[in-house]
């Protein structure tokens, strides 16, 4: 009996011990987890700063970068509008100017864009760099598609400007036959000198000729005739050589027509919603 007892209060002693252990692990584990979750809790207030000022910075950075894209194609187009006065729209060396002007201006504008374009990227929930993106995105479709235009354009001023070069030629050929029927309805030499000294530039004669009045007057006429045909020579190899660098001009600003115009579909298509046939065209392409 005793020794029940005694069994029984020992039971109860260890019981009372345990749950004395189990309640300090209880307390040490919940110790635990109060103190990590207030280091967390400190190292996202300190964090906080750091974040703000990356933010801050990453906004100011990416106005900055637009900002720049858009003093880089106020300049271009300020330089090339100035280098264009006075207008001309009916001279053809005005137009040829005008295209060559427009496309080295692409390569800054493209620039320019791509600026404005990228700093968005940056800051995404910006709005004003939202709307400037969208803008650029329609100056970048819309240019490629003047640039796209500017290949055949090239052509007409191009000709026309071939035929005003060789308009002089033309006239003094026609002034000189004009001589030589002229000279051919001359009878004497008395009349030959008169005629020739109303001319603008005239020749100079002998006091006398050695020869007969229609031999002189023959003589005059193959002299006139083989300056017209000297002058058709020079005429026919200057229209050769002036056609030959107008087609390698025409063909080299029409390659660099089709890289910008691919350059600036590129970016049309980053920009969304602002595509056009030319633009979709090249996209496809690449």
């Amino acid at each position: 009996m005793l020794n029940s007892k005694l069994k029984q209060c020992s039971f109860q002693a260890m019981t009372t011990q345990d749950d004395y252990f189990t309640q300090d692990d209880h307390f040490t584990q919940d110790d635990h987890f109060t103190q990590d979750y207030s280091f967390a809790e400190d190292d996202r207030f300190l964090n906080e700063p750091l974040i703000s000022q990356r933010s801050l910075l990453r906004s100011k950075s990416s106005t900055a970068l637009a900002l720049l894209g858009w003093l880089t194609i106020g300049s271009t187009l300020n330089s090339m509008i100035f280098n264009s006065l006075p207008i001309k729209l009916a001279m053809p060396d005005w137009q040829l100017s005008l295209i060559g002007s427009l496309l080295n201006s692409s390569f800054p504008l493209l620039i320019g864009v791509s600026l404005i374009v990228f700093a968005q990227f940056l800051n995404l929930k910006d709005q004003t760099l939202q709307k400037w993106k969208l803008m650029a995105g329609r100056f970048a479709s819309l240019f490629a598609l003047l640039l796209v235009l500017m290949i055949p354009l090239q052509i007409f001023p191009g000709l026309s400007l071939l035929r005003q070069q060789t308009t002089p030629t033309t006239e003094a050929v026609n002034n000189l036959q004009q001589i030589i029927w002229r000279i051919n309805a001359l009878n004497s030499e008395r009349e030959l000198r008169v005629y020739v000294a109303s001319l603008s530039n005239p020749p100079s004669l002998p006091d006398k000729f050695d020869a007969t009045f229609p031999e002189i007057k023959n003589q005059a006429i193959e002299n006139i005739k083989a300056q017209i045909r000297a002058i058709n020579n020079n005429a026919q190899l200057q229209k050769s050589q002036a056609l030959q660098t107008f087609f390698k001009e025409a063909m080299r600003n029409a390659i660099h027509a089709i890289l910008m115009a691919t350059a600036f579909s590129i970016l049309a298509n980053l920009v969304g919603g602002v595509h056009n046939k030319v633009t979709r065209s090249f996209t496809a392409l690449v």
